[in-house]
């Protein structure tokens, strides 16, 4: 491939491309079917063969195509794309897009630490009533993990709480988000350790990131300094507009800095 990045605008144009180009080419299928072909039943049967291959194309093509933006934006974690997916689909017209969009947007600033901005976009969202059921559930999953990470005043018991009170209808996520959400408030808010990110692996890379993270925080909780410093590098090499990266970026500053001051004692 010599080094050659296909970012999403590029992606994007391909695939309107090949659309454009497979409609056009199936209709001039079509009128030379209409031109040389004179009886009724071998005219339908051709222009019926055309739109089924199209339909098919149409299929693969789409399929391809969400397939490399998933890997783009969630495998490869390619914050460019995340960016151009968003500024370019902005306007888009369909509804289901739109909420794909707003999605993203909020899977973005989650990333990025900006908590306030994912609280208020997923309450929004959810007081939606026209909002399907299935994303609500990832906005209100996004919400309370949002709310544990940016209230450092939140007590147990009003997490449990609000955990008690989840509307999410999918059990797995339900159950992911409760889990999530508990050990986020011992590592962050309790100061106490938590296993619960231990062991786990995930395909998508800022989970994977995440999880590294989460071990690290654990690990130093635990009073394990040389495990976590080990786990915190190995987020360093990464974007650091990033949230968890500027946290392991800062934590491992702190350590050296604290190394200095109990060297020079």
């Amino acid at each position: 491939m010599g080094g050659y990045k296909l970012d999403y605008q590029a992606l994007r144009k391909n695939y309107r491309l090949y659309t454009r180009s497979a409609g056009l080419l199936a209709m001039l299928l079509i009128f030379c079917i209409g031109l040389m072909v004179r009886d009724t039943l071998p005219q339908t049967a051709g222009v019926l063969l055309v739109l089924a291959a199209l339909f098919l194309f149409f299929q693969l093509l789409k399929k391809s195509y969400t397939n490399k933006c998933n890997t783009l934006l969630h495998v490869d974690l390619d914050l460019d794309a995340w960016q151009q997916y968003l500024q370019l689909n902005k306007n888009v017209k369909k509804a289901i897009l739109q909420i794909d969009v707003r999605l993203t947007s909020v899977a973005y600033s989650f990333m990025m630490g900006d908590f306030d901005t994912v609280i208020k976009e997923s309450r929004e969202a959810i007081s939606q009533k026209e909002l399907p059921q299935k994303y609500k559930n990832f906005f209100e999953s996004y919400l309370l993990r949002s709310i544990v990470l940016t209230d450092p005043t939140l007590s147990k018991e009003e997490l449990e709480a609000q955990l008690n009170e989840l509307t999410i209808t999918d059990p797995t996520l339900a159950e992911k988000t409760k889990k999530v959400c508990l050990a986020l408030y011992d590592l962050t808010i309790a100061h106490q350790s938590n296993d619960y990110f231990e062991g786990l692996s995930n395909d998508f890379k800022y989970q994977q990131l995440e999880i590294i993270y989460y071990q690290a925080l654990n690990a130093s909780l635990k009073g394990d300094t040389d495990r976590a410093s080990e786990l915190f590098r190995k987020l360093v090499s990464e974007d650091e507009s990033l949230y968890i990266v500027r946290k392991a970026k800062q934590y491992l500053k702190d350590e050296e800095n604290h190394l200095k001051i109990s060297q020079s004692k």
